[in-house]
């Protein structure tokens, strides 16, 4: 804390000496030269008396600012993502559970540790088949502290998604339902309007800025239902091999591999699994070749960026609440691309087959 330095800029100001001070307060002279210099602090009794003095809060005396701004936060979730590199995840927790406990009333920022923790639960201590459910409930916590007491709208709907997300993971169906409603809410794009107010402007760069920023988002978000509608389709093949025709053909048009990578990963990872169960091992083997040569050339740690087509969004995602970083550590993004082909229980069947054994043995030479 910087309380010697406070005490000393107050005192200063109200043009006061360190004895006056003293009488006040009702200690020694030398007493508030020792807090000044730091080499001791006032008794934490003293410190409302101090405050009123100074007619400063508590808060300010300390030094002490419960609200943090958006480039504090995504340093701190920055920092504490590269921790669990160096640190268990048992001290990594500790410090997440001191900053929260610090920041409780700054929001933006309870709700990122509360993404932190649901992105990051595997790496906590705890049994594998308890620790998922003890650490969404923290996080769904965190959610609801957030959507209860924030004042800002957009904050709010953040926290109820991401708590009906917990919700989902803890297998509480009827309450997301309750949450979020049984239909998809109407959708009014908003990116038309501000795109279309900047026109007014005559601010042309910042309205392609806009729209092309909303495009990019509707991509990844696409990308994203391709792979969850995949695994909705494990009865009807015939649907299931034209989902995955169209997801690809959209990947190549918006050339994901080198846009965004993770996303194309994770739409291949949801391929692969159903064509093992569709037992379909021409694509099978076709997608694990793809999914092998994509990871081995993907390059960790990974950021959010445009590209030549996308080549106006950089500052869209600069303002994002984490900025161009990705909310789960990228190390472990990558080690968990490779554990879901080597530890995936639908590939057992094809364990033995040598077109299964060379791409095997690729995907765990990006790991070694």
């Amino acid at each position: 804390m910087d309380l010697g330095i406070i005490i000393t800029q107050h005192r200063k100001e109200k043009q006061i000496t360190q004895q006056e001070l003293a009488d006040f307060i009702g200690v020694s002279k030398a007493a508030v030269s020792k807090w000044e210099t730091g080499q001791t602090c006032p008794d934490i009794n003293l410190l409302p008396l101090l405050a009123a003095y100074f007619d400063i809060s508590i808060d300010t005396l300390l030094g002490y600012n419960a609200q943090l701004t958006s480039e504090e936060i995504r340093h701190i979730y920055k920092m504490l993502t590269k921790a669990f590199d160096k640190q268990s995840g048992a001290e990594v927790l500790k410090t997440i559970r001191g900053f929260i406990q610090r920041y409780y009333a700054c929001y933006p920022f309870i709700l990122q540790m509360g993404l932190l923790i649901m992105n990051h639960y595997d790496l906590f201590p705890g049994q594998d088949e308890t620790k998922i459910s003890k650490y969404m409930q923290e996080a769904q916590t965190l959610f609801v502290h957030v959507r209860k007491n924030a004042k800002d709208p957009a904050l709010i709907i953040q926290a109820r998604d991401y708590e009906a997300y917990t919700l989902l993971v803890l297998e509480k169906p009827e309450a997301v339902l309750d949450a979020l409603g049984a239909y998809v809410p109407p959708y009014f794009p908003t990116e038309t309007l501000i795109a279309g107010a900047f026109r007014l402007k005559n601010d042309h760069v910042r309205a392609r800025r806009t729209l092309q920023s909303a495009l990019a988002q509707y991509v990844f978000v696409t990308m994203s239902l391709f792979s969850n509608y995949l695994a909705e389709l494990m009865d009807d093949a015939d649907k299931f091999n034209e989902t995955y025709r169209r997801g690809q053909k959209l990947a190549e048009l918006f050339e994901l591999e080198t846009l965004h990578p993770v996303s194309l990963l994770n739409f291949q990872a949801s391929a692969i699994v159903g064509f093992a169960q569709l037992q379909a091992e021409p694509q099978l083997f076709e997608v694990l070749n793809n999914y092998a040569d994509l990871l081995a050339k993907t390059q960790f740690p990974l950021q959010l960026h445009g590209d030549v087509y996308f080549d106006l969004i950089q500052e869209w995602l600069d303002q994002l609440d984490l900025g161009a970083q990705m909310p789960r550590n990228s190390s472990q993004v990558q080690a968990g691309l490779i554990a879901l082909i080597i530890n995936n229980p639908y590939l057992a069947p094809y364990q033995n087959k040598p077109e299964f054994q060379e791409i095997l043995q690729k995907i765990k030479s990006i790991g070694a």
